[in-house]
């Protein structure tokens, strides 16, 4: 976690002073793993977070006086300090979740409005904001990938919707043909009626292909951005089709 997104969730510039101190020190500890301060590196702390520098004098008071305490003199030390163990105890079972999140991906509609397009399957939630999260990040080729893989599900899941995925099963029965046949199909379909829409599909199934198959092409910002509009068009479309808006 970078030291901003922590700001951010401990909300820290509206805390006191000392629970800065304590929050940045916890921040400092869980990033490398030093469990040792001073004053001087609490003072560092709150400058490389964008705050003033503090009265050091008061603040350590604040840190190893009083009920409120946060910090042990080091023994041996006049100027080191390291937490009480109960103190550290309650960082750790009020913020280690955010050092151990493997679910929440950080987005914000940069490319596909999560507002219109989440809240219909989590599946199609979480390849949205990894869209996204991958547009904002730079990642072209991830993103390029990404959207050819929800422009593949949705597809399918417009065929299931209309009870005619049938026609692009494979030959087992259990799976499904290939995006290039799906598109085939798609584009010539009587009963899923799409509009000229449809002639961009084979553009959105390319941008991805590219990105994932061809050894020397990376995508850029460009890329993505040339196909935006109608891939949102398409995703309106579909998702009409597949019963989800």
């Amino acid at each position: 976690m970078n030291l901003l997104e922590f700001i951010e969730y401990t909300k820290l510039s509206a805390e006191s002073e000392s629970c800065r101190a304590k929050l940045l020190c916890f921040y400092h500890y869980k990033e490398s793993g030093e469990d040792l301060f001073t004053m001087q590196l609490i003072s560092n702390l709150f400058v490389k977070s964008g705050f003033n520098a503090p009265n050091t004098s008061r603040l350590r008071d604040k840190l190893i006086k009083g009920k409120d305490k946060i910090f042990l003199i080091v023994k041996g030390s006049k100027t080191e300090y390291n937490f009480i163990p109960t103190v550290l105890q309650s960082l750790e079972k009020d913020y280690n979740n955010i050092w151990n999140d493997t679910e929440t991906i950080e987005s914000a509609s940069e490319l596909i409005d999560e507002t219109k397009f989440c809240g219909k399957r989590k599946y199609l939630d979480k390849l949205i904001m990894q869209i996204n999260h991958s547009y904002a990040y730079n990642c072209y080729d991830a993103c390029a990938v990404l959207m050819r893989r929800l422009f593949e599900v949705v597809l399918v899941l417009s065929y299931q919707n209309l009870n005619i995925d049938g026609e692009i099963k494979d030959s087992t029965g259990l799976g499904y043909i290939m995006l290039d046949g799906i598109v085939k199909n798609a584009k010539g379909n009587s009963t899923l009626k799409l509009s000229r829409i449809k002639n961009e599909f084979d553009i959105f199934r390319k941008v991805g292909n590219f990105s994932a198959h061809n050894i020397t092409y990376t995508a850029g910002k460009k890329d993505i951005d040339d196909i935006k509009l109608n891939y949102r068009v398409m995703l309106e479309e579909l998702y009409n089709k597949a019963g989800l808006l």
